[in-house]
């Protein structure tokens, strides 16, 4: 048996455990009778995981009643039919109900009825646009190529759109296997892949600047692979390579790191956001601290080795990586060249002032910030927030902090 062949028959579900969720499906369905509602997404298409026990079902709403209808009104009419079952309020372009049935969850997504995908007024709207194109252009073998697909990038850690991740979607992983037409095919030509990378199931209606550009097949103004990073584009690429050369599990089933040796100075910075809100607000808000702050603690004379994020929308910890956090109390200055016009002012800004050999000035500058005092003055959420900070001492079982240690991934190895 081949690896691809054991993957699948451990990931592809069985007639039982489709025929459990559309039962749960169908008790949705039934509360829905009166409007036009639809299940939608992998499960309806066919190219579901098993253990993936979510289902989206969608209700479309006249064109006419328009976006703001669905924020509020929509909303309200939904949780009058299931305020009796086990339900939360989550966040995206706009609400949307998540109703939790024996441990199996059913998004329930309004959206707008419109003719095509051209039309859409969310992004919601084009779903069932979505769902129609990959059904007309998989097969079951297709389908089971796309299950392949799925989990060898959920096992390199590329597997969603969402900006906590920057990576491929569900529908872009289908997108994939209707134009390769199979998982192999895919990878191979993956491990070429040399951004931009073009791949036309249609000819776009508009010029894209990605890393990644696949104009969306319903909707050709659209770059259905925006959201895929460089950083998930190359690590699918080297992933691809490295696994055509030597298949393993490890690339869809990646053991978890153990005890990591602590190298540097470790400093996790733990956030508790106070408020419900949108997680890709929240993770837009995440990455863009991690940037700043990689910026001024470097600029401040610290050697950072690596910065990263994990966790969820409500408590999240930035990783800081120092070779090390002492450092001197004083640095070199370096100033301008003798000659030039803002020689003054670098020396009425500055005592022991000095010509060096290369006729530059220099001179001895206290530092102004420690790495605790960077965090405080510039860690900001728009929302209300609460953080502490942690200097790593020892060896812990955290497997987020192991990974961020290990930086090699399994499949790397």
């Amino acid at each position: 048996m081949t690896i691809e062949e054991e993957v699948l028959k451990r990931i592809k579900p069985s007639k039982e455990d489709e025929e459990k969720l559309r039962e749960k499906a169908q008790i949705i369905l039934d509360r829905l009778k009166g409007y036009h509602a639809e299940i939608e997404g992998s499960f309806r298409k066919g190219t579901w995981l098993k253990g993936d026990t979510d289902i989206d079902i969608f209700i479309f709403f006249p064109k006419s009643v328009g976006k703001e209808y669905l924020k509020e009104k929509a909303l309200k009419e939904l949780i009058e039919r299931f305020r009796d079952l086990n339900y939360k309020i989550a966040y995206a372009e706009h609400p949307y109900l998540i109703v939790n049935i024996d441990d199996v969850e059913i998004d329930i997504v309004p959206a707008l009825d419109i003719e095509s995908g051209e039309e859409a007024i969310t992004a919601a709207d084009r779903t069932p646009f979505h769902t129609k194109y990959v059904i007309s252009h998989l097969d079951e073998k297709g389908r089971d190529e796309v299950r392949l697909l799925k989990k060898f990038l959920k096992g390199i850690g590329v597997y969603g759109a969402e900006i906590k991740v920057k990576g491929f979607s569900g529908y872009v992983t289908e997108l994939l296997i209707i134009y390769y037409g199979s998982f192999k095919e895919a990878l191979r030509n993956a491990s070429k892949f040399r951004p931009p990378v073009r791949i036309e199931l249609v000819k776009p209606k508009k010029e894209f600047d990605s890393p990644l550009i696949i104009p969306d097949p319903v909707d050709p103004k659209r770059n259905a692979s925006s959201a895929v990073s460089l950083k998930s584009l190359a690590t699918f690429a080297l992933a691809s390579k490295i696994y055509l050369e030597k298949p393993s599990m490890e690339f869809f089933f990646p053991s978890k790191p153990g005890r990591q040796t602590i190298k540097g100075d470790i400093l996790l910075v733990k956030v508790k956001i106070e408020e419900s809100t949108v997680e890709d607000i929240v993770w837009g808000q995440v990455w863009r601290n991690v940037e700043k702050l990689k910026t001024l603690i470097s600029h401040e004379g610290y050697r950072v080795i690596d910065i990263s994020a994990w966790g969820d929308a409500e408590n999240i910890t930035i990783g800081i990586q120092l070779e090390s956090k002492s450092i001197g109390e004083y640095y070199l200055n370096v100033g301008p060249y003798f000659y030039l016009h803002n020689v003054k002012d670098f020396i009425e800004e500055n005592e022991n002032v000095w010509i060096g050999e290369d006729g530059r000035l220099y001179s001895i500058k206290r530092r102004k910030y420690t790495v605790e005092e960077i965090i405080k003055k510039n860690l900001s959420f728009k929302q209300k927030f609460s953080y502490e900070l942690q200097w790593l001492n020892e060896e812990v079982d955290d497997p987020w902090i192991n990974s961020f240690l290990r930086k090699t991934p399994s499949w790397l190895k």
